[in-house]
């Protein structure tokens, strides 16, 4: 079983009651394909980047449910068929990366990682540097003008 998120955005001219009939249809086509819904995420009414169908405006929910592998490509199929689905994307949620980025998260504010530019200038100041080869150095360097 795999987690998904699934974004849709329904037209915003629809009544309240027709939206959420719209909204029950598709957590019904995710349970009918043996998906589980685990949390739904209604935004509401957003403006959308750009117009869609002569609308500027749309009503955008998520979805995250857990289902087979198969069960994104049937649901897809159907939003396609659906006149009030403006636009809808279905996302694989990685689990192993979502805990990780988790965990890492409060590590990185603890301790403080050494880049590798600062390692180098800890190399850099390490280094002897030895009178001789300043003092030649200071006897080059003058301030006359150098003659052609």
């Amino acid at each position: 079983m795999n987690k998904y998120e699934l974004g849709v955005v329904v037209r915003a001219d629809l009544e309240d009651e027709t939206f959420q009939a719209e909204m029950t249809r598709v957590k019904g086509l995710i349970e009918r394909f043996d998906g589980t819904i685990d949390k739904v995420d209604e935004w509401g009414r957003r403006k959308l980047a750009y117009p869609i169908m002569k609308l500027t405006e749309g009503m955008y929910t998520f979805i995250t449910f857990t289902s087979p592998a198969g069960t994104p490509r049937e649901v897809e199929s159907r939003l396609r068929l659906m006149e009030s689905v403006l636009r809808f994307l279905i996302v694989r949620k990685d689990e192993v990366e979502t805990a990780a980025v988790a965990q890492e998260k409060p590590a990185r504010a603890e301790a403080p990682v050494e880049t590798p530019v600062e390692a180098e200038a800890v190399a850099v100041e390490e280094v002897p540097v030895e009178a001789e080869v300043v003092a030649d150095v200071s006897a080059e360097v003058s301030d006359e003008p150098a003659a052609e």
